[in-house]
């Protein structure tokens, strides 16, 4: 137990965090979350790791999930409360939307990265100690940023195919991820393309 508290400790002190933070090779602080325990014990067997950035989010905080769910919570309560009919049944209503959405919210999730890795080598995204995505940095052709609905997300574009990273809007310190992967691929910054 204590190897891996220190395993932890030493990536912690390799990885990177914050919004906007010009990147250096010195070590910098910490995540502002920590990883999930699975991707923490991946990254204490990796190598080179220049950066961490944390996606602190959780399934369950999906607001395809979470709406619903709150929605027949207040329903069900103030038609109690107030011996409305028609709230219970529109709360009834919500916990069915909700029960048929925990399935398609749970496949959406695990497709979702939990941390994303940076290394000497390239970019990793992993869902809970599960490798989702693997970029090396000799194929990143571009990066592009993408507005959709208020939420910027970046997009990590590699390959003769067009294939790509994405980095979305709840990984923590995102910007700054771009910055480094900028940084560590060698890619001119005239490349970022604006995407919307």
């Amino acid at each position: 137990m204590e190897t891996a508290r220190k395993r932890r400790g030493c990536f912690a002190a390799r990885a990177t965090a914050g919004e906007d933070v010009p990147m250096t090779d010195a070590a910098s602080p910490a995540p502002a979350s920590p990883p999930h325990p699975r991707d923490a014990a991946w990254l204490a067997d990796a190598h080179g790791v220049q950066g961490v950035y944390v996606n602190p989010s959780r399934w369950w905080q999906n607001a395809s999930f979470a709406l619903p769910a709150l929605i027949a919570v207040a329903s069900l309560i103030g038609g109690q409360l107030f011996g409305s009919a028609e709230a219970t049944g529109f709360g009834l209503f919500a916990v069915v939307v909700t029960a048929i959405m925990v399935p398609v919210v749970l496949l959406t999730w695990r497709g979702t990265a939990t941390s994303i890795v940076l290394t000497e080598a390239g970019a990793t995204a992993l869902h809970e100690g599960r490798v989702l995505h693997d970029l090396p940095w000799s194929e990143l052709r571009r990066i592009e940023r993408v507005e959709y609905l208020g939420n910027t997300r970046f997009k990590l574009v590699h390959g003769d195919e067009d294939r790509f990273m994405v980095v979305e809007s709840e990984i923590e310190g995102g910007a700054a991820l771009v910055d480094q992967a900028f940084a560590l691929s060698g890619i001119p910054r005239q490349s970022e393309a604006a995407a919307g």
